[in-house]
């Protein structure tokens, strides 16, 4: 399951062509910088929006980072390495059966001695974030191209 959320500008393709023609400072990276800018106004509304834990990693676990391909872009994203189970959260859980390890050493069966979690539903904590982040996201967009118009 993919954490990633995607943005769409209306009028990006005028203003790429506007910015092509002026081009002192490549256009990539002044939208590569804009697009940065705007993560990481966008950042603390995805923290806000994530479920406190009891270690509070999945939170900690959120970065606003360039993105490696499909650049210029940036990405809000929770890493995986500090909060494995983001998926479980994000894209909920069936229920099912829970066998410990010392049950699986000691050969009780699959049916026997487990405990039944209920399950978990979905948490869509990126679209909520971007729903209040959208407004301040884009004017710190807007404000890294006006602020490079201005010096032209």
């Amino acid at each position: 399951m993919s954490t990633v959320a995607s943005v769409s500008v209306r009028g990006l393709d005028e203003v790429q062509r506007a910015l092509a023609k002026l081009e002192p400072v490549p256009v990539k990276k002044l939208l590569q910088q804009a697009s940065t800018a705007g993560a990481k106004k966008a950042k603390p509304y995805a923290q806000a929006e994530t479920p406190r834990g009891k270690t509070g990693r999945l939170r900690k676990s959120i970065s606003a980072t360039q993105a490696r391909r499909d650049r210029p872009a940036a990405i809000v994203r929770f890493r995986p390495k500090i909060a494995f189970y983001r998926t479980m959260v994000i894209g909920g859980t069936r229920p099912h059966a829970i066998r410990f390890p010392d049950q699986v050493k000691a050969g009780v069966p699959k049916s026997a001695g487990n405990i039944r979690h209920p399950g978990a539903r979905p948490n869509d904590i990126m679209a909520r974030a971007w729903a209040k982040a959208e407004p301040e996201t884009m004017a710190a967009i807007g404000k890294v191209i006006d602020v490079y118009l201005d010096q032209l």
